[in-house]
């Protein structure tokens, strides 16, 4: 089964016209929010209950009001809310933001496809279009991913495992995502709000930056049949953050009241100002 994703998004109000300050008030109300860490130069934020993050500059109101939907964030609106897709879509572009980056994922679920195979073509060189750079993570738990193009271009493409990417196991769930910034995002995101066929729009940006029509695995997931616009259902959640929450954080607290220059908590400082560091510089 094929599905289309919208799993990213995200739309900068310069102005706080009426039309801003209704989707604003629609999709990330600050009613029952947490304050959370800014990026992006600005300075202030807050995290709605649905997980959208909504950022502005206290003293720099020319910089805007940036408002961050992630993967996880979306899903709580589609599915806790009722809220379409394209119907987000269309109240941001309407609302007068400029959208700054939009993610457009595939997920082939069932589909069998094999990973190592598609990368072993791009490494041969065996495909067209106009991606340059590839590369290929794998990971102890199981997780495969590849990346193509780079993260400071305005396209770039990760195929992975989403399946061991969430902790299911005995799932069979690759997912092939387009990340789009910039003017690509913003006419990326005009297209899916006029164009009822999103599979059909995925396809063309996709095999154009990436086309090996040798690879049987690659076109599964350019099957001939019309993939639905939805979001694939969970089987269970992953419990790591209730295991952060009920184990390692009290443990690292405890840790650190008994030895305040502990080299371990240096450390995971030091990992985390680095990996908000690597998101800030890609936006």
């Amino acid at each position: 089964m094929l599905t289309i994703t919208l799993d990213w998004f995200a739309i900068t109000h310069k102005e706080m016209t009426y039309e801003a300050h209704e989707f604003i008030i629609a999709f990330a109300s600050p009613q029952d929010s947490t304050p959370e860490r800014a990026t992006n130069g600005y300075d202030t934020a807050y995290r709605t209950k649905d997980g959208v993050v909504h950022m502005w500059h206290s003293r720099r109101e020319e910089m805007g009001w940036h408002t961050v939907f992630s993967g996880s964030a979306l899903r709580n609106i589609f599915i806790e809310n009722g809220i379409s897709q394209r119907s987000l879509l269309e109240s941001a572009v309407n609302s007068g933001g400029r959208v700054s980056r939009l993610d457009l994922a595939k997920d082939a679920q069932d589909e069998h496809i094999n990973l190592d195979e598609i990368y072993h073509h791009i490494r041969g060189k065996v495909y067209t279009g106009t991606a340059r750079n590839a590369a290929q993570m794998q990971s102890m738990n199981g997780g495969n991913t590849i990346y193509v193009g780079s993260r400071q271009s305005e396209k770039f493409i990760r195929i992975y495992d989403k399946a061991a990417q969430s902790e299911l196991a005995a799932r069979d769930w690759k997912r092939y995502e387009i990340e789009t910034k910039g003017m690509v995002a913003r006419s990326l995101a005009q297209l899916l709000v006029n164009e009822s066929d999103w599979d059909a729009a995925w396809t063309t940006m996709a095999k154009g930056m990436l086309d090996i029509p040798t690879s049987k695995e690659y076109q599964k997931f350019f099957a001939e049949q019309r993939s639905n616009v939805g979001i694939p259902k969970l089987e269970r959640k992953s419990d790591r953050e209730k295991w952060i929450l009920e184990q390692c954080l009290p443990a690292i607290v405890k840790h650190y009241s008994e030895n305040r220059i502990s080299s371990a908590v240096r450390m995971l400082r030091d990992a985390l100002d680095l990996i908000d560091s690597t998101n800030d510089a890609a936006g």
